[in-house]
């Protein structure tokens, strides 16, 4: 393959990618997948090259701890919540077969700016949702109302100045995506 051929080949997969939310169940990404998926999310650009995040996967039993622990923020935020929503918030971590979590871990005392650094790793979740899609599994971008509190800052180990941007739920798609792209309604030119 030429040159011209490796970039229409790298074009139509970024333009074809879309999001996933409907996954089936129990069907988990292989070891090598995940592995590359995680390789890819590295590759984005980093100023300094300080990798300011890390990621948490959660598969199995993970999804209920991570689930429990999305429920107890909910309920820490608003001790009056009700039990039905904080079902909803818990059943967030089962949507999917894998979670992998982003967490922005900015470093101090730098010259790239924290917000910089926060869009380094923000940018990681687009590298794997491409990735997973280069390697014909679906993966959506998630996050809930609540992304703190003490039972997920516990169960996430995440350390001072860390935070949890949110979630690509990865896996098998039930059915396949549609491909729309267009760019018009959001381009003002100058």
């Amino acid at each position: 393959m030429n040159v011209a051929s490796h970039q229409k080949a790298a074009l139509d997969l970024i333009l074809q990618r879309r999001s996933v939310s409907r996954f089936v169940e129990g069907q988990l990404p292989t070891a090598e997948q995940l592995e590359l998926v995680l390789r890819a999310a590295v590759t984005v650009p980093d100023h300094g090259s300080l990798q300011p995040y890390r990621f948490v996967v959660s598969q199995g039993e993970g999804r209920t701890r991570f689930g429990d622990a999305l429920a107890a923020a909910g309920l820490e935020a608003n001790p009056g919540l009700p039990p039905g929503i904080a079902d909803k918030l818990r059943k967030k971590a089962f949507a999917a077969p894998t979670q992998i979590l982003l967490i922005a871990s900015p470093r101090e005392g730098m010259k790239i700016p924290e917000w910089e650094q926060v869009v380094t790793a923000s940018c990681t979740g687009y590298a794997i949702a491409l990735a997973a899609f280069a390697l014909g599994l679906g993966a959506i971008w998630k996050s809930a109302p609540i992304m703190d509190g003490v039972a997920l800052r516990e169960v996430l180990d995440l350390r001072a100045g860390e935070r949890l941007l949110g979630w690509v739920n990865l896996g098998t798609p039930t059915e396949p995506t549609e491909a729309r792209v267009d760019s018009a309604p959001v381009v003002t030119r100058l």
